[in-house]
């Protein structure tokens, strides 16, 4: 997972400043514009520092599943209505008016969702839709409509979260008895893993561990949605998710 720093000018319609003390749901919406591109919807926020209407969103993730984000995770952003001020929110784009996403913008929800949750130590069901604060149908796929029943809309919704909990739970290593100094043993499963010079996968790769080895991890770190580990030996850093190692 990718995310482009493109934060708006600060301006008093759609990036007032104003600090976003703590975060307890991660809000979901849909542009409600079909066929247009990440980059466009966050120009369109910045152009609002014109006179226009109070419209922002942290995140926005294109028909390509790139992730822009346009807001710091410490202010507000002006797209949930009053939950303002204790969300964050993620706008997504989508090719048609159905308003369905791409399985490319999905699955980059679906791993941003993952890592904020982490982040703030929030569970799945602290995922909600705009639908769920204010009954505006956003994201459209997923709220209740004239086409289609609350029944149907949920089942969609619920299963998105569904996807959520599994990739967090993919990024957990397994349960075993660490030292007393915190650090354990993985065996490494993945023909060819990544050494990172930092626990990022945008970050410098060091090398790339082939020999399927036991390795001892002396700390552990989030970063982009995954949970990486750090080597004893120095080299770097690993992803401990568990189809890359096994924890023993």
């Amino acid at each position: 997972m990718k995310i482009t720093e493109n934060f708006l000018t600060p301006n008093k319609y759609s990036r007032l400043q104003i600090p976003l003390e703590k975060v307890a749901k991660i809000a979901v919406h849909y542009v409600g514009n079909p066929g247009t591109s990440a980059i466009a919807n966050r120009n369109y926020f910045e152009n609002q520092k014109n006179g226009g209407r109070y419209v922002s969103s942290h995140y926005i993730i294109g028909l390509q599943g790139e992730i822009i984000q346009c807001i710091p995770l410490n202010e507000w952003s002006y797209c949930t209505n009053q939950a303002n001020g204790y969300s964050v929110s993620i706008e997504c784009c989508h090719p048609d008016s159905t308003g369905k996403f791409n399985e490319a913008t999905e699955q980059s929800l679906a791993e941003l969702c993952a890592y904020l949750l982490e982040k703030f130590g929030l569970g799945v069901d602290d995922i909600i839709r705009h639908y769920d604060v204010t009954g505006k149908q956003s994201p459209l796929y997923w709220s209740p409509t004239k086409y289609q029943s609350a029944e149907i809309a949920n089942a969609r919704f619920k299963a998105f979260k569904d996807r959520v909990a599994a990739l967090m739970k993919a990024d957990k290593p397994h349960d075993a008895a660490e030292n007393a100094d915190g650090t354990f043993l993985v065996r490494v499963l993945d023909p060819a893993l990544n050494i990172r010079a930092q626990p990022s996968l945008t970050a410098k790769i060091n090398g790339v561990i082939r020999d399927n080895g036991v390795y001892t991890i002396v700390a552990q770190q989030h970063g982009g949605g995954v949970l990486w580990g750090k080597l004893k030996s120095g080299a770097g850093w690993i992803s401990l998710g568990s189809k890359y190692v096994k924890k023993i």
